[in-house]
């Protein structure tokens, strides 16, 4: 038996050479880290903020202090989602929708809840349990509700509609 004193030293030339070459491989590392975050965050900024995650929903307008350019922006987004989604889609219920609805502030902030909900259960990434649960609810309790809110305080409308001339 030897003891750690009897044990060969290793050449201290031979650890040199080993020791530049871990530098040499921690250098080389080093620059291969530098390129992949580089990498990612250029990929990372070409994607949306919420890639993967679905939909986003916009900021709350806010409605009652909405006004020029930036209202009818936010009017023609709703307007947009009337005719290609809610109109086409639910029917009678949106048949109660008054052609005065942008004029009135209870049906903007119906109608954005309502779109941006929509979008959220169904622009997501996949169907799970729970989304089709949420849709289920969308439809059967919140559509028909806001449907006739909507109705109420659109579709009977005295104060938009045109006068007729009295004879």
């Amino acid at each position: 038996m030897t003891s750690d004193s009897q044990q060969p030293q290793p050449d201290a030339d031979r650890l040199d050479e080993l020791a530049a070459r871990i530098d040499l491989v921690g250098a080389a590392i080093a620059k291969h880290e530098e390129a992949l975050a580089e990498l990612r965050e250029l990929v990372t900024g070409l994607l949306p903020d919420n890639a993967g995650q679905g939909y986003k929903p916009i900021p709350t307008p806010r409605w009652h202090n909405l006004t020029g350019q930036a209202r009818a922006d936010a009017i023609g987004r709703l307007q947009n989602w009337v005719l290609r989604v809610y109109a086409p889609v639910y029917g009678h219920l949106a048949a109660g929708l008054g052609p005065c609805w942008h004029e009135h502030p209870l049906a903007l902030v119906v109608l954005d809840h309502m779109s941006e909900t929509w979008a959220v259960l169904y622009t997501g990434p996949a169907r799970t349990q729970h989304i089709l649960s949420a849709q289920l609810e969308f439809h059967l309790r919140y559509v028909p509700a806001a449907a006739e809110m909507l109705r109420t305080e659109t579709y009977l409308c005295l104060q938009h509609r045109p006068r007729r001339a009295v004879r």
